[in-house]
């Protein structure tokens, strides 16, 4: 899946050379240290043999940070979990988003405060796991400054009983988007998407079941630099039930046919994930 391009990417970050960058503090996982504006740490949650942790990234008020797939602007954390120790993967879950529009740009961010759920296997279990992470990512509030973060949490074999980030690992569990096939009857769901090929570029209408404001994201394949899905012309603006997305932003020559979308349909405080292969 993809993001926008690199450039349109970075937009909202370049204009920010001049300002001092919240990568200066020593160590991000101490928050006597930290710079005001963001700071990170891991949360120990439930140790071997679940394997679960917690990446805390906490802003100042009114500050933002991105998602997997920031949208028309922004970057997306970046991972780096090369100094851990006895580890054999992590796979980071993501809480649903939210919707930030500003000046014609459209982005998926966080805010304020924001537990990405980590879930941790081991090299060896009967050995403790140290989990090392050096993250860069984008703190925000009218515009983006970049950032760097370090933090470490150790977790040890056999544990039954949850970390002191269990309960915020746990609450930040509920957020992470379920896969759902498309036309389930739910009060969150993608009921159904249809292709209009009549249209230049051809457009999907995504019509979706939400009982409170809601947004839908769409990821598409590798160098697919897809909009951000509007709500429909005669949707209710407060709740849309109706989006559409104009398929462009593709490859020169790229076909529909075959090709996978991933779409999240989010409320901010839960989620639904669907795929839908384009006839």
């Amino acid at each position: 899946m993809s993001s926008r391009p690199v450039l349109a990417i970075l937009a909202g970050c370049l204009a920010l050379c001049a300002l001092p960058a919240l990568a200066g503090s020593p160590s991000q996982s101490d928050p006597n240290q930290a710079d005001p504006h963001a700071v990170i740490q891991l949360l120990a949650g439930q140790a071997h043999p679940e394997g679960l942790a917690g990446l805390e990234i906490q802003l100042a008020p009114g500050w933002k940070t991105y998602w997997r797939n920031p949208g028309d602007a922004g970057i997306p954390p970046t991972f780096d979990w090369s100094k851990s120790e006895n580890l054999r993967e992590v796979t980071v879950l993501w809480p649903a988003p939210s919707r930030y529009d500003q000046e014609g740009a459209s982005s998926a961010v966080y805010h304020d405060q924001v537990v990405l759920p980590l879930k941790i296997s081991a090299i060896d279990p009967s050995k403790p796991v140290k989990l090392a992470l050096g993250l860069d990512y984008a703190a925000c509030k009218t515009i983006c400054v970049p950032a760097k973060g370090n933090a470490d949490v150790v977790l040890s074999p056999g544990a039954v009983t949850g970390g002191e980030g269990s309960a915020e690992i746990a609450q930040a569990l509920k957020k992470v988007p379920v896969p759902q096939e498309i036309g389930a009857t739910a009060p969150l769901a993608i009921k159904q998407i249809r292709l209009d090929t009549a249209t230049n570029p051809a457009r999907l209408t995504i019509d979706v079941s939400a009982p409170s404001a809601s947004a839908l994201f769409v990821e598409g394949p590798m160098k697919w630099y897809l909009p951000m899905p509007e709500p429909a012309d005669k949707a209710d603006k407060a709740n849309p039930q109706s989006f559409v997305l104009p398929l462009e932003g593709l490859p020169k020559g790229a076909p529909l046919a075959g090709n996978e979308l991933r779409f999240t349909l989010s409320t901010g405080e839960a989620g639904v994930e669907s795929l839908y292969r384009l006839p």
